[in-house]
């Protein structure tokens, strides 16, 4: 009999423990829990709500002393907020998109050590803003570093833009690990 009760204990346990897993967080906010509440949350560190729509909910606010865009992603039913990503504001100017990345890899660096994954790869024979920003508008650059941190990963980029030709962005995405698997869990059940 004890043996019994101590395996449950011990079962017990080892469940609590399985599913305590920390979640990652963004300005030390957990990604995890409603769009409603992890967003009123947001709120509350000086972002502003701009719109919302079909799970994402975007914000423009101070991200470490610059301007920045944050997007929340959550699953369909909006119940399980899963990764944030922060954009900012983009550029003609492959010098300006290359220092940003690498301040902020530096910094993201310092605190969860080396990527996990770096490339940072420019085909372009010329030095040229053109050249290098035609090269990214074609999708031949790859500029990125992977961090794989507890509770998740973040990335950071270079991609191009969406507002215009010849235009780059810096992205840094967040993406809780439990609640990524949640989502697709989820979406494995619909296919």
């Amino acid at each position: 009999m004890r043996t019994r009760i101590l395996s449950f204990i011990c079962g017990a346990l080892l469940a609590v423990t399985a599913t305590a897993q920390p979640h990652l967080s963004f300005k030390g906010i957990p990604i995890t829990g409603s769009m409603t509440s992890f967003c009123q949350q947001l709120k509350t560190k000086g972002f502003t709500q701009i719109s919302s729509d079909n799970n994402i909910t975007t914000f423009v606010g101070d991200f470490t002393g610059r301007q920045a865009y944050v997007a929340v992603g959550a699953a369909d039913d909006g119940k399980n907020v899963h990764s944030v990503v922060v954009l900012f504001d983009p550029s003609e100017e492959w010098n300006t998109l290359v220092n940003t990345y690498d301040y902020y890899k530096e910094i993201y660096s310092r605190k969860y050590g080396n990527p996990a994954k770096s490339i940072e790869k420019n085909p372009s024979d010329s030095n040229s803003n053109i050249s290098l920003m035609y090269e990214l508008w074609q999708g031949r650059v790859v500029y990125g570093s992977l961090w794989e941190v507890e509770g998740g990963s973040i990335e950071i980029s270079i991609e191009k833009s969406s507002e215009g030709i010849n235009e780059g962005i810096v992205v840094i995405k967040y993406r809780d690990s439990q609640n990524i698997e949640t989502k697709i869990q989820k979406d494995l059940e619909d296919i």
